[in-house]
């Protein structure tokens, strides 16, 4: 009877760095052993093999150390409140990443449609993915940390592994609410006993152009919200005791002087108009405030993802869930809802409210609905929830990546039958909108007569349709 093969630990090492979580059949094939001396062998190895799943068809990973900080990270959650409470457990492997919610019994709804048995998962987990830095606000976050890191300064270059190292060493006031790692919590909890004092808002006329300068040189403090348009974020004291301290982001423009600034002037004006109409339908929180300062613009929104001086609550961009939910391949927000929906992880409510959201933004120009600018409520529960309206906004007119100011002209998509009546209601919203950007005496004369025009388009259509 011939000898059985022994295993070599070292082997079986290899191959898990090399292919992945693997179950123990396959590591038998592959070192042409029975079960049981691979069972033997991966216990030599300890606490360093993870085993995912508990039945026969169990696959066994290996751990990782990332940049040298460890292979499991505690992941916490912050609520309205500002309490921080246990959330989950990642645990870098070789080949992908483990989640251990922090109570079985509470694991969110959707946990079982992204995580694999054993809470694997080869991509990185989308609720940590969708708050790396991003846009303006993210190259600044990212030219200011410190050079110990290694991290590189633009942030689209980064690693899931380089992400990781940032929201552990960073990673206390983020999009969301959400903490990964001992350092940046710690950091979070003893904020909470200083009291938050906020910039005075009578005080924004001059603090304002200051923030803007502090951006521009080394990033401003603040969560990194995605978005090209320059920003800031800011913190007020409201004169309001029910209101409080009032979180807030920032856009600014270029010195007016300039054609480039003029031109920013006038789409933030847009965009404020465009959020006030969709207020008025239930679709945005609150009304954005436009004020000039500096010799410049500025368009300051209350931030949905704040509550007060430390509470938050979690949001995921429509890029997120696309990415973590298996949808089709699109670049279109209707579509990609639509996905959604299918798999019962949206309403038809809030497909509705998508749709309009969409055409609304077709029929002002909204050229840059991408899947970063439409988010959802990341709560334990599903079906999800949509989030107020942001950077809504008529984009086809923004200045060129030189400076130029290119003569456009809105082209407008007739509805389909089946979207007529969806159709017409975002054809009144824009109607109003375009009304309210022409008879505004902050919009340039020439900014004016693109408003008219393309008003008097909007209104021919729906004579239409």
């Amino acid at each position: 009877m011939p000898t059985p093969r022994k295993v070599n630990a070292a082997v079986l090492t290899l191959q898990l760095q090399a292919q992945g979580p693997m179950t123990a059949q396959v590591l038998a094939a592959v070192a042409g052993a029975d079960r049981s001396r691979i069972s033997r062998a991966l216990s030599t190895l300890g606490s360093s093999v993870i085993r995912l799943g508990v039945t026969r068809g169990a696959r066994y990973a290996l751990r990782r150390t990332v940049r040298g900080l460890g292979h499991t990270f505690p992941i916490r959650r912050i609520d309205e409140r500002g309490g921080l409470r246990d959330w989950a457990e990642l645990t870098a492997l070789h080949g992908g990443w483990r989640v251990v919610w922090a109570s079985a019994s509470r694991a969110p709804a959707w946990s079982e449609r992204v995580l694999d048995l054993g809470g694997w998962s080869e991509g990185f987990p989308f609720f940590l993915g969708d708050v790396r830095p991003q846009g303006y606000l993210g190259r600044a976050v990212a030219r200011r940390l410190p050079t110990a890191l290694g991290l590189g300064l633009d942030p689209r270059s980064w690693g899931d592994d380089e992400t990781l190292v940032f929201l552990a060493a960073e990673g206390d006031d983020l999009p969301g609410n959400l903490i990964v790692g001992d350092e940046p919590a710690g950091r979070f909890q003893a904020r909470r006993l200083i009291p938050v004092t906020g910039l005075a808002e009578l005080e924004r006329t001059s603090l304002y152009p200051q923030l803007v300068l502090a951006s521009q040189v080394g990033g401003s403090a603040g969560s990194s919200v995605e978005g090209e348009q320059p920003k800031f974020t800011a913190t007020l004291a409201t004169s309001q005791p029910e209101v409080g301290i009032r979180p807030v982001i920032v856009k600014f423009t270029d010195a007016m002087t300039s054609s480039v600034g003029r031109r920013w002037a006038d789409l933030l004006v847009a965009e404020a108009h465009a959020l006030e109409v969709l207020h008025g339908a239930g679709e945005v929180q609150t009304v954005p405030r436009v004020f000039d300062a500096g010799g410049r613009r500025f368009l300051e929104m209350e931030r949905f993802d704040r509550f007060g001086s430390q509470g938050r609550r979690g949001v995921a961009s429509l890029r997120a869930l696309h990415e973590a939910f298996g949808t089709a391949d699109t670049n279109d927000w209707t579509v990609a809802a639509a996905g959604l929906m299918e798999r019962g992880l949206l309403t038809t409510e809030t497909m509705r409210s998508i749709q309009l959201r969409h055409m609304f933004g077709s029929l002002i120009g909204n050229t840059d609905m991408h899947f970063g600018n439409l988010a959802f409520w990341l709560d334990d529960a599903v079906p999800f929830s949509l989030a107020p309206t942001y950077d809504m906004l008529p984009m086809l007119w923004a200045p060129g990546a030189g400076g130029e100011l290119v003569p456009r002209a809105l082209s407008i998509r007739p509805p389909l039958p089946a979207q007529a009546a969806h159709w017409r209601i975002a054809a009144g919203w824009a109607r109003a909108f375009w009304a309210l950007v022409a008879d505004d005496s902050r919009v340039s004369q020439e900014f004016a007569v693109v408003a008219r025009e393309a008003g008097r388009q909007v209104e021919q259509a729906l004579g239409c349709f």
